[in-house]
């Protein structure tokens, strides 16, 4: 939607998203201004009265998406409960019945085996090519020592070739054998543990000739061992992940079964694998839990469960703060009418007159900006500042009830110095200064007009004196000032309250009513028929504040452009400069998803459904799904959502679809995770596994700060082209 009025009574059609559309105001009938009314005041009757809303002004859900919000919260207690109470070791800690039953079935073709009641062995290739092993059930108040005994399988068994490494501690044992004191070949590893039941003597702080004399001559009454097979070779990393240059591989050979994951276990990997999606997506998660051989219904019921909580409950708050019906969208006739509506409201209040034949509107799918010239009279008392809040705070209210969430960008410009002509006006003066009257030969309407102006501020020093007391604040600078037509008032307060940012709720507005009432009903006698006008500011508000905006955007630095073909930044960055404000809602939904968190989450979501729109215009129901379900780079079940939103679907297909797609994505990646695996250990590439979880969270991160940097330079940049070619025209 774009400008305001034209030469033509009749509205121009848009062309392309964020095309001006100029109106002139006296082109329009008065027939035209009245019909718009009309329908913006049916709406705002539809939008004011919407019945009883759930969790608003009910606690008793009435519609679908009602009864989804109720669903995800419930089963968002469920399945977060089960997964904190699993992972405490509170109930059923060691228990594996589950993993047992279901391991050896199709959910888990692979098999584990109970190990609980036994002394067993992990053992894995870590990302430096270095091999941890370490044990597990031996008592943690038993003194143990683990020994390692490597022998060179390619020199035949040489007795020679066999070395030791003894490590002592309580319980059980980590070690790390760094591949660096490995030569290459093929070896053959004999794991032992030593413990000793009846003794609690840490002895991690012996040496390993110590330890080798302590295995041999005391008798020991826990004793356990594993064997297996690693090579070590030397070879040339390969030109798409390397610089050619030789490096040292492990490999483990190692076929012994997984031990069964016990509750406890299941729980910490649970808390672990919603981690590693959280920051890196879906296949993160799975390749992490592959890696470790969790099994692939565990991985698929935690992504399951962190999508349906998530689905069924922003979902739903989205909705409620973004859908409206189609009779409750603005078209661009009405939203150039309800803007210059509210100016002139505000306009009144701030004794202020725009300059209508150059008001313009910018209506993208992404922002909503506003240029407006005015020119101050005499009774205005308000700065810059003060006028353009007022204005954007009103425009906000509108936003609120006609549930337009687009942030508003709005350029304000004074094209008179009214203050520069009428230095009396100027309220820097001190009170002393604005006391003092042009001489006259009339002396004695000179010094009746000096006595009256006396009373008048001393009446004034005395009402402001309670008035600050009354609402906790501190004088910041006051003052009054007179002429033939008017009192002027104008008051800078800070509140006196700790913490004030959080704890002083009275906004600006509230306390200039009151102001104005209880000097309207003190200096009463002094008016002698004069218009009182009032203006109050808080010293620490800010202009997010004054507005009363849900959501404020702040740009003020230079943004850099990345060169995608090296992953570099290059010289060319500009400098973006503005503020955009969103329109605030109340009730849980707004408190939930207004946050400054949330907030960027949800506009950077919202963002990529703009940019996907096309897809889900053209293939409906199934292109979400799969949208959803493939795995693009931030996409998933709440980009789903957004884009179902943006494209107008109906709630319970949007529901559907993205149930559907993050249901199979989920299961797709649980069972495709191992196998990936197991390809490239086959290929000797195991040692990447690392390097590819590291780098899907690299590009999962670099995807989302490309998003939040592409819509922030769409977001100010082309306001900023619009602000300056309409200070131009």
């Amino acid at each position: 939607m774009s400008g305001v009025f034209d030469d033509s009574p009749e509205e121009k059609p848009l062309e392309a998203d964020g095309e001006l559309q100029e109106i002139e105001k006296e082109g329009n009938s008065e027939d035209q201004l009245e019909r718009v009314d009309q329908e913006l005041l049916r709406i705002r009757e539809r939008r004011e009265n919407p019945g009883k809303s759930f969790l608003v002004n009910s606690l008793i859900p009435r519609k679908f998406d009602d009864y989804t919000l109720v669903f995800g919260l419930i089963s968002g207690f469920v399945f977060f409960g089960l997964i904190f109470l699993s992972s405490s070791g509170l109930v059923l800690a060691d228990s594996i019945v589950l993993d047992e039953t279901l391991s050896g079935t199709p959910l888990d073709p692979s098999e584990c085996v109970d190990k609980r009641d036994e002394i067993w062995f992990e053992s894995y290739i870590d990302q430096d090519q270095d091999l941890i092993i370490r044990s597990n059930n031996v008592d943690s108040e038993s003194s143990s020592a683990m020994l390692v005994t490597l022998w060179n399988q390619t020199e035949g068994y040489d007795i020679s070739m066999e070395s030791e490494i003894a490590e002592g501690g309580l319980g059980d044992i980590s070690m790390e054998i760094e591949h660096e004191g490995l030569e290459d070949g093929a070896y053959l590893v004999l794991v032992q543990i030593y413990a000793w039941s009846v003794e609690s003597e840490d002895l991690s702080n012996r040496s390993s000739d110590h330890l080798l004399e302590l295995v041999a001559t005391a008798q020991h009454d826990i004793y356990a061992s594993k064997d297996f097979d690693i090579k070590v070779d030397t070879v040339k990393s390969s030109s798409l992940f390397g610089s050619g240059d030789f490096h040292r591989e492990v490999e483990e050979f190692d076929d012994e079964t997984r031990a069964c994951f016990t509750i406890q276990k299941m729980g910490a990997w649970g808390w672990g694998l919603m981690a590693a999606e959280w920051f890196g997506g879906r296949e993160t998660a799975m390749l992490t839990g592959g890696n470790a051989n969790v099994p692939p219904w565990y991985m698929a019921t935690v992504s399951l469960g962190m999508s349906i909580f998530f689905l069924c409950v922003q979902y739903p708050l989205m909705h409620r703060l973004y859908h409206r019906e189609s009779d409750d969208l603005l078209s661009s006739e009405q939203m150039s009418r309800l803007i210059e509506k509210t100016i002139e409201s505000a306009s009144e209040r701030l004794h202020i007159r725009p300059d209508y034949g150059s008001l313009k509107v910018q209506d993208r799918s992404i922002s909503v900006d506003v240029y407006v010239n005015y020119r101050t009279t005499g009774r205005t008392i308000v700065d810059s500042i003060e006028v353009k809040g007022t204005i954007i705070k009103a425009i906000l209210s509108e936003f609120r009830i006609f549930g337009e969430m687009r942030p508003l960008q709005i350029k304000t410009v004074c094209t008179d110095r009214v203050r520069e002509e009428n230095p009396s006006q100027d309220f820097h003066l001190s009170s002393e200064e604005w006391s003092i009257a042009p001489l006259s030969e009339d002396y004695s309407r000179f010094f009746g007009t000096m006595g009256r102006f006396g009373n008048l501020e001393e009446s004034f020093r005395e009402s402001m004196s309670r008035w600050f007391k009354k609402h906790d604040v501190a004088d910041y600078g006051s003052a009054i000032m007179a002429d033939e037509d008017a009192v002027f008032v104008r008051v800078i307060y800070r509140p006196i309250t700790k913490f004030a940012y959080f704890l002083f709720k009275p906004t600006y507005q509230h306390l200039q009513g009151d102001l104005r009432e209880q000097l309207g009903n003190d200096l009463n006698p002094f008016l002698e028929g004069r218009t009182l006008v009032v203006s109050a500011r808080n010293e620490k508000s800010t202009l997010g504040d004054r507005a009363v905006a849900g959501r404020v955007e702040q740009s003020k630095a230079k943004t850099n452009r990345f060169d995608w073909g090296g992953l570099s930044k290059n010289d060319d960055s500009e400098e973006l400069i503005g503020e955009a404000m969103v329109a605030k809602r109340g009730g849980i939904p707004g408190a939930l998803l207004q946050n400054p968190f949330m907030g960027d989450i949800l506009s950077s979501v919202e963002y990529v459904a703009q940019k996907n729109r096309s897809r889900i215009d053209r293939y409906g129901f199934w292109g979400l799904i799969v949208f959803v379900w493939i795995p693009f780079m931030a996409s998933g079940v709440l980009v789903g959502a957004m884009l179902g939103l943006v494209a107008r679907m109906r709630f319970e297909r949007v529901l559907a679809a993205c149930f559907v797609g993050g249901t199979a994505a989920s299961i797709t990646w649980a069972y495709t995770a191992r196998g990936i695996i197991e390809v490239m250990e086959r290929y000797h590439a195991e040692a990447l596994i690392p390097f590819i979880i590291l780098l899907a969270i690299f590009f999962t991160w670099l995807k989302i700060s490309d998003n939040k940097r592409h819509r922030r330079e769409e977001l100010f940049r082309d306001s900023m082209a619009f602000f300056a070619g309409a200070s131009e025209s």
